[in-house]
């Protein structure tokens, strides 16, 4: 009742004084995903505060309708915006006051919006360059965010890195996401989230949850799930968002392989409900790509394959009807289309359904007391799974399950890491715990603290390495090849600054060696 007396506002206010910024909260106005970044050739910006900000003047002149915050060059972005012409700004807090100011432009693109041109939807690559400040009378002057000052990453947007008990993952921002997603986004913009910073040697585990639900909801998994092996990444969404829409954004944002490139890494999703759904469909966007992110394991769980009866009553009497709510119907267009193609060869489909159903009162079919087990197991689907597990839960109790959680482990421990058992050993053991001065680069330090005394085992080439990227590397800093990035020039100045450290490190490792050759 709440959303819909809210949505019935938006009509009013749009009626009474139309907004871009009022439109793209309408429930029944399409809006269109940007993504992109921001390129420098310089590292003016490499640590300074900066936000792209979009402005329309359809309706109002000069009308800011969506502003996204995040720290230093190179990073993406995400804007949320109905039809229309805009100048999108780049701004950088140069003086460092807090205040994107009107003379602090340092990026300026036009962009052009409609169904004709992006019948998906979605609108990629995007790319502002930065150039030198320049000023803007009509540009307004934004203040920074607190959120601003949340946990910094080297390599993911800033945000990003969150705690599952973070408030922005509780119930009243994840029912947002189903009834406005348009004001879920300026809470949860990227949609990419993380634990933690990022280690390249673990097996990311992509977690996506159902309608109405958050991250929070794997916090039991992930209590289970082995450290050193595997890091969580969550697609946390709008829910309440066109479902192929939302496949999209999953597949630009993980397994094109142009955000995060995992090169030779596997990856595996875990999806529940709905989110099965949108995993299903963002494998049908593959495009068969040596560069593309490969998902070696993918389990649904309790997933409505083949949509879910009550929501074609609640598309006909609903109060407020939701996109996704349209595409979860068994007879519309998405759920017909689902399995046109099949899945790659390379997906494990492991299908795990729910089938207690608590209530005292049983109507309908059989079901996990959300989804009838006719649509979890849904014959397409079955027949593109590897196998079929059942479970005695509910639809989200599923999630708590040991048995299920169990067997979840069993399949994620069949995806062969890239890494060798030596060297995960090694990288799980650490870097090198030494106070480095700001004359090295953020991700040099990071690096050495990480897998400092990894790097230096290549080096001695006591260990091979596993693939070209890190054979190149390692003959830069043993001066076999032109050294051309700043994390080779570190490393080999860490080396010529801590000749001591890196010895005693290297006597240690042949001591114990010495040692197990002995026994």
């Amino acid at each position: 009742m709440k959303y819909s007396a809210i949505q019935t506002e938006y009509k009013k206010l749009q009626n009474a004084d139309p907004s871009q910024v009022n439109l793209k909260h309408m429930l029944d106005q399409e809006t269109f995903f940007i993504m992109g970044k921001s390129i420098s050739q310089s590292n003016d910006y490499s640590n300074v505060s900066m936000a792209i900000a979009a402005y329309s003047s359809r309706f109002k002149k000069y009308e800011r309708v969506d502003t996204m915050f995040f720290k230093g060059t190179g990073t993406h972005y995400g804007l949320n915006l109905p039809e229309g012409n805009y100048t999108l700004l780049m701004y950088a807090d140069i003086n460092k006051d807090r205040e994107f100011q009107q003379s602090e432009i340092v990026g300026k693109r036009e962009l052009f919006l409609n169904t004709t041109r992006f019948p998906e939807k979605i609108v990629k690559d995007v790319n502002i360059e930065i150039t030198a400040s320049s000023r803007l009378t009509w540009a307004e002057t934004i203040l920074v965010p607190d959120s601003m000052e949340i946990e910094q990453s080297l390599y993911y947007p800033t945000g990003t890195i969150r705690s599952l008990d973070d408030p922005i993952f509780n119930v009243n921002i994840s029912t947002m996401g189903m009834y406005d997603p348009a004001s879920f986004l300026e809470y949860a913009p990227t949609m990419f989230y993380a634990l933690k910073e990022d280690v390249a040697h673990k097996i990311p585990v992509i977690f996506i949850h159902g309608i109405g639900g958050s991250s929070k909801e794997f916090k039991t998994i992930l209590e289970s799930m082995d450290k050193d092996r595997y890091k969580a990444w969550f697609f946390y969404y709008p829910s309440g968002g066109d479902l192929d829409q939302l496949a999209d954004l999953f597949y630009n944002i993980f397994l094109s392989g142009a955000v995060v490139p995992m090169m030779d890494m596997p990856m595996i999703v875990v999806a529940h409900s709905m989110g099965g759904l949108i995993a299903r469909e963002a494998f049908n966007k593959y495009q068969g790509r040596a560069t593309e992110n490969k998902v070696k394991l993918f389990v649904s769980i309790a997933t409505p394959f083949g949509g879910h009866p009550s929501a074609a009553l609640g598309e006909k009497h609903g109060l407020i009807v939701l996109p996704s709510w349209k595409d979860l119907n068994p007879t519309s267009q998405f759920i017909k289309e689902l399995y046109r193609k099949p899945l790659p060869e390379f997906v494990n489909h492991q299908l795990f359904y729910a089938y207690n159903n608590s209530s005292v009162l049983k109507l309908g079919e059989n079901s996990d007391g959300v989804v009838p087990l006719l649509s979890q197991l849904n014959p397409e689907a079955q027949r593109q799974s590897y196998n079929q597990f059942g479970f005695n839960s509910s639809h989200v109790g599923i999630l708590e399950n040991k048995e299920m959680i169990h067997h979840l482990l069993e399949n994620m421990a069949g995806v062969k890491n890239i890494f060798p058992e030596l060297h995960m050993k090694l990288l799980n053991n650490g870097g090198f715990d030494v106070k480095l001065t700001d004359d090295y680069s953020p991700l040099s330090q990071h690096l050495i603290r990480y897998a400092g005394k990894y790097i230096v085992m290549l080096v001695n080439e006591t260990i091979k390495p596993i693939n070209h990227q890190q054979a190149n590397f390692i003959q830069a800093i043993q001066g076999k090849m032109p050294v051309t990035q700043n994390a080779e020039r570190d490393f080999i100045k860490f080396m010529r600054e801590y000749p001591q450290v890196v010895n005693s490190f290297l006597e240690d490792q042949s001591n114990k060696k010495l040692q197990q050759i002995s026994r």
